[in-house]
């Protein structure tokens, strides 16, 4: 917890402006390496790609998160203190103590639990199968299945994007995402499920890429999730668990890629983009997942100018409803057609010393 809270202190407090910028992939390199203490967790595949870093040579003097005035800081420390602790908490669950009771939910529990969800903040909740090619590089987790749930962030202030304004919209939501993600699985834990909160931040897994595949949207061209309750204004995580019996939907059917056949014609986030980091059309990667950012352009804008967040903002998904985007939409069949494939291996997990 200490780690968190001088993190936290050097972002908003320290005044040596010739130091570096606070480095939040240290920060969450020590809660990314609970998974040693487990004998056995499930790996990632041999192609699967490391996460992006957060941290960049931007100077701190030139970080906008840094330099706010101290009314702004004082909004920041609501917002910030309770992710940080959440986070914290969540990663403490991954000391391997926990022994579950069950692996099978009734139907009425999982209702209980998607009720629960959506009482504290969560829009949509869906169920997946983790594929090994969705896990991060030199990661793991205790358990291939999940549960996925998403969180909107209004519109007013991700439409001001980047500032500060916008920014402090980003983190109430990665708060929500962590306090809720902890409600949840204590609630398992109680029931006697196995459930592990993924981190709101960073994370051991490829979020985008498995809401995708668990048919709660699709990925756009600037790599973030479109769904039809947010669009693109949503944050994404995750509570891996031991339940077996999930009510799963098969990638295949996902209704919701039609999408990319709209962003084919749309770019608009392409053109918009600041330093011109969008790609203007999605890379398939080796992992089975979609290279859309060319992520050191984006890195040291992103973090001189609030955590950007333009490509959200000027989205149509940000701006009008989903439905009303689907009705109008003729088509565009001279689109490019990319799929997301799930990765399998043999469900054996490894050994956590071998990784």
């Amino acid at each position: 917890m200490s780690a968190m809270f001088n993190s936290l202190q050097k972002i908003l407090f320290d005044r040596d402006e010739d130091a570096p910028g606070p480095s939040l992939d240290n920060m969450l390199e020590p809660m990314d390496r609970h998974m040693d203490n487990f004998d056995e967790f499930v790996p990632p595949a041999p192609e699967s790609k490391p996460r992006t870093p957060f941290d960049c040579d931007v100077p701190k003097r030139e970080i906008g998160l840094t330099n706010l005035s101290v009314r702004d800081k004082m909004r920041v420390i609501p917002a910030l203190v309770p992710l940080f602790i959440n986070m914290q908490r969540g990663a403490r669950l991954y000391d391997g103590k926990f022994q579950p009771r069950q692996t099978h939910a009734s139907p009425e529990f999982l209702a209980e639990l998607e009720a629960m969800a959506k009482e504290h903040g969560a829009k949509d909740v869906a169920y997946i199968k983790v594929p090994n090619n969705a896990i991060f590089k030199d990661k793991g987790i205790p358990h291939q299945y999940a549960i996925i749930f998403t969180i909107e962030m209004d519109k007013e202030p991700i439409d001001t994007s980047p500032s500060f304004e916008c920014q402090i919209e980003v983190m109430h939501g990665y708060k929500s995402m962590a306090q809720i993600s902890m409600k949840l699985a204590n609630h398992m834990r109680k029931h006697g499920f196995a459930a592990y909160p993924g981190t709101a931040l960073g994370g051991l897994t490829d979020y985008p890429h498995l809401a995708e595949l668990a048919g709660m949207g699709a990925i756009g061209y600037h790599g973030l999730l479109i769904s039809p309750t947010e669009g693109a204004r949503l944050r994404i995580n995750t509570i891996y668990t031991n339940i077996e019996n999930l009510p799963l939907v098969d990638p295949a059917d996902n209704e919701h890629l039609w999408v990319r056949d709209f962003c084919s014609m749309c770019r608009r986030c392409v053109r918009e983009c600041p330093v011109d980091a969008i790609y203007d059309e999605p890379k398939p990667r080796g992992d089975g997942g979609m290279q859309c950012i060319d992520h050191a352009s984006c890195r040291e804008f992103f973090t001189r100018e609030y955590g950007c967040a333009v490509c959200v903002a000027v989205c149509p998904f940000s701006q009008f409803p989903y439905d009303k985007i689907k009705d109008g939409f003729k088509g565009n069949p001279n689109a490019t057609q990319f799929q997301i494939e799930p990765i399998y291996l043999d469900d054996i997990p490894v050994v956590a010393s071998d990784m």
